[in-house]
């Protein structure tokens, strides 16, 4: 993709302008780097500005950074992820150059993009996917770095993601069959939504504000307009929910993004089912060949996640804080009683 850039031959960052959106989208779906997460209308719908910043050689768009953009009430700028948004993160172009020449341009665009983002912004932290490795240009440019995990499940063969499960999840999914319980596809958020807010409520999640809320359906507003979006609710014979798995889509493979619980009604299997249904609809329906579990690190959730048998995948984070001392700990302060406010019914 050729947008309008600087004409010398080094990396020169600049943000996209709104016209160019569309080809970024294109670039990001073309990119091995890419995801949903990365695209304009998904950073769009998250409520807040964004920026998406464009690495240019040639006059060529080669790499590429969004961010969410935020300014504190002490001035401070901050660069972070929009709610549920696991990845972000630097994408590139693919290329066929030999590999000495490909990671020497990358850490090259890499570090022009740290530099710039250093000097617009006071804090930041992202993600970046698990395609993306070499963070050592957002080190050397002083950015700490972290490490994540999800799981990542090939599609090419169902019959061997049957095997390759855990066979206590087998069981589950098997015996949820035999009790009546069946899965609902539904474009139904609310009803999907609903059943994730209790499960968070009873888990003492501060998650369900009303700015996560309100995101999670203008997400789910502008990906069913696209058709990249569907829930999956486990029911009993009574027809009642007791789970629900939700998951949205890009061009490359599907991604977990909310589930939820009715403990008043429990089964055992019935997440299970729900999931199975939605890997199987992202192979069967699709046309995919790979399911992303989207960010397993708490202990709970992410032993359920194994036993389906995808592959334990590391992901990056990297991350910088520029602000002066006073202002850390005012802020501190201030979240900590947004926290004790949104406790006690004050905010949400």
């Amino acid at each position: 993709m050729r947008l309008k850039g600087n004409l010398l031959t080094k990396s020169a960052v600049r943000q996209l302008e709104a016209k160019e959106y569309d080809a970024w989208d294109k670039f990001v779906a073309q990119s091995r780097q890419g995801t949903l997460f990365h695209k304009s209308y998904w950073l769009g719908a998250a409520g807040k500005e964004f920026k998406i910043y464009g690495c240019f050689k040639g006059g060529e768009l080669l790499a590429g950074l969004p961010i969410i953009c935020d300014v504190s009430m002490l001035g401070v700028k901050y660069a972070h992820h929009p709610p549920l948004t696991p990845y972000l993160g630097v994408v590139f172009k693919d290329s066929e150059a030999k590999y000495v020449k490909r990671i020497s341009d990358e850490k090259s665009m890499s570090k022009a993009i740290a530099t710039r983002i250093k000097k617009d912004f006071d804090s930041i932290h992202f993600n970046f996917t698990p395609f993306a490795t070499d963070l050592q240009p957002f080190i050397w440019e002083g950015f700490s770095s972290g490490v994540r995990y999800t799981y990542l499940l090939e599609l090419a063969d169902m019959e061997n993601v049957w095997k390759g499960m855990d066979a206590k999840r087998r069981n589950d999914i098997t015996r949820a069959e035999k009790d009546g319980i069946y899965v609902e596809s539904s474009n139904d958020f609310k009803q999907t939504f609903d059943l994730v807010e209790k499960t968070f409520d009873r888990q003492g999640k501060e998650f369900t504000t009303d700015a996560f809320r309100n995101a999670a359906f203008k997400y789910n507003e502008v990906l069913n307009q696209k058709g990249q979006c569907n829930s999956f609710l486990a029911k009993n014979r009574d027809a009642k929910t007791i789970a629900v798995v939700y998951i949205v889509w890009d061009e490359k493979r599907s991604y977990y993004l909310l589930g939820g619980y009715n403990f008043e009604e429990r089964h055992h299997g019935a997440s299970a089912i729900a999931m199975w249904e939605a890997i199987k609809f992202t192979k069967n329906e699709l046309g995919l060949n790979e399911f992303d579990f989207e960010g397993s690190m708490i202990k709970p959730v992410e032993r359920f996640f194994r036993a389906f048998g995808g592959q334990q995948t590391p992901y990056f984070c990297v991350s910088q804080d520029l602000r002066n001392p006073l202002i850390k700990i005012a802020e501190r302060t201030n979240q900590m009683l947004g926290r004790l406010a949104y406790k006690f019914g004050l905010r949400r």
